[in-house]
């Protein structure tokens, strides 16, 4: 007998979710995979935990403690294995995808049953993944097709069980709810990559004179494309499933605008401007910030547009999971003298 399911997942998430599991022969979303035939209409309920970035200094469930909200935006999907730990022969990716209210998944679960979810959010174009076993608990999780750098906060979901001490890494199992029909399934997210977040503001001397309006920010870096290797192991004693990852960088100089208003935002002296992106931890030392703006006399008059700042980042040595924060500061290129020339090309610098 099918039955109604609950899910709950850890990234910077804390919102309750409600997804549609059909298993009928008809399809709303001709990407789905895994359907099955006959059987009733299911709902599945998400709830997406995942852990706080850990802030690294450059040179019916509440969310377990580390656990936050994850903002998931309409069109976001998640690529997951459903899977008993007795039979991971030839798994098939299952896609869940998130509709602005509801989740709309398209495979089959049974009641009684335990089952191991390991999958990754967000599902973004161009990604694919596999999922092989090396031993009875052991498996590792390829995705590929990831962008070096991007918006997205990617994560690796691992099911999770709940007792009385709360949600438990390891497998999950199903938990009566509400409703006779009522089930949960229990899911926690991980960051695959680092973060990074830029505070931005103007010299406040300088602000005096003139204005700067943000046009865009851009990071770039050696490579295009990431795949990474995800060693997971099975276990119900409440031990982190996830025990290696690897990453393998390839492709040519990319980029990615992580900000853009056509017509600028004035920035602060006082109020900085924040701006995060991810990127794969192996690229901390190859990272280049390009910002784009325009510059204001004091009396509102364009006197510079699309002026343009180069910074080479300095190697960040961040690991997955890490934030680090850069402060930048458009100031002049000599404050002390602040003729016309350099008031009208900034610079900026990061400490």
């Amino acid at each position: 007998m099918r039955k109604r399911v609950h899910i709950f997942h850890q990234t910077v998430l804390l919102l309750t979710m409600t997804a549609v599991l059909l298993t009928a022969c008809s399809s709303d979303d001709s990407g789905a995979q895994g359907v099955t035939t006959g059987g009733p209409l299911h709902v599945v309920h998400l709830m997406p935990y995942t852990t706080s970035y850990v802030e690294h200094a450059s040179g019916h469930r509440a969310a377990p403690a580390g656990y936050g909200a994850y903002p998931v935006e309409a069109g976001t999907e998640m690529g997951v294995y459903v899977l008993l730990p007795e039979d991971y022969a030839a798994p098939e990716e299952q896609l869940i995808r998130y509709d602005g209210s509801k989740w709309h998944a398209y495979f089959s679960v049974e009641k009684n049953k335990d089952y191991v979810v390991y999958g990754y959010l967000p599902k973004a174009t161009g990604m694919s993944s596999t999922l092989t076993k090396s031993t009875a608990d052991e498996a590792t999780l390829t995705i590929t097709g990831m962008k070096a750098i991007t918006t997205d906060d990617i994560c690796i979901i691992t099911g999770v069980n709940d007792n009385e001490t709360g949600l438990k890494e390891g497998s999950f199992s199903w938990s009566e709810g509400v409703l006779a029909d009522d089930y949960y399934i229990y899911m926690l997210l991980n960051h695959l990559y680092a973060s990074l977040r830029f505070s931005m503001k103007v010299d406040a001397t300088y602000a005096e004179l003139r204005t700067i309006k943000l046009k865009s920010v851009t990071l770039s870096t050696n490579n295009s494309s990431v795949s990474a290797a995800i060693t997971l192991t099975h276990n119900t004693t409440g031990a982190m499933p996830i025990t290696n990852v690897s990453y393998t960088s390839t492709g040519s100089d990319s980029e990615v605008v992580i900000f853009s208003d056509d017509d600028g935002l004035a920035l602060s002296p006082v109020t900085p401007k924040v701006i995060d992106g991810c990127f794969a931890p192996t690229l901390s030392g190859n990272l280049t910030l390009t910002t784009s703006y325009d510059v204001y006399d004091r009396y509102g008059n364009l006197v510079r547009a699309n002026c343009t700042a180069t910074n080479k980042l300095p190697n960040l040595e961040a690991t997955r999971g890490q934030r680090v924060q850069l402060n930048l500061m458009v100031s002049p290129t000599y404050l002390y003298v602040l003729s016309d020339p350099d008031l009208d090309n900034p610079t900026i610098k990061i400490s």
